[in-house]
């Protein structure tokens, strides 16, 4: 069985599903085919990657690579398969493989430098809300008032979650 995943743009959160574990691990096995010795680390990140959370149904995978010029070595393997797209541009320090049709995303694939800011807080912040269940219930009431107040609107849902994210890395 896979996932369900989710029309770009709208935000609809599940309860934690243990399948979103599954999934990760068949991706990641995509994942090190498709990009060899380039991947250093493939991690699941993400709300999907945190029990008890509840989530968009679309697996974030952080992927660390030594430089991210790096991933035009790989570039054309994703492009040769077409549940692959590749956002361009993507954010800064970042290149974002979306997996799956616009209708229905279900992979996000963060290509990123695994000694950058943006990697370490990634995985930094994902730590935290595992070990840390007073942050978890916070960051669950924020997502489901942040996902009532914009279901159709994800750049809004995400932005307004920024805070809460800051906040957690400036404890560390």
């Amino acid at each position: 069985m896979s996932i369900k995943g989710l029309k770009v743009g709208e935000v609809s959160l599940e309860k934690y599903n243990p399948m979103w574990k599954e999934e990760f691990l068949k991706e990641k096995e995509n994942l090190e085919k498709i990009m060899g010795k380039i991947a250093l680390s493939i991690e699941h990140v993400g709300s999907t990657a945190i029990e008890g959370l509840s989530a968009k149904p679309i697996i974030d995978i952080a992927v660390g690579v030594e430089k991210l010029s790096d991933f035009e070595k790989v570039r054309h393997k994703f492009l040769n398969h077409a549940q692959y797209s590749i956002k361009n541009p993507s954010s800064p320090g970042e290149v974002l493989v979306r997996k799956g049709p616009e209708e229905n995303r279900t992979h996000f694939i963060h290509v990123m430098e695994i000694n950058s800011e943006r990697y370490i807080d990634t995985l930094k912040f994902r730590d935290y809300i595992i070990n840390n269940k007073e942050a978890l219930f916070q960051y669950e009431k924020l997502k489901q008032e942040l996902a009532k107040k914009y279901p159709s609107e994800r750049e809004k849902y995400t932005s307004s979650k920024n805070y809460f994210i800051t906040d957690i890395l400036n404890k560390k």
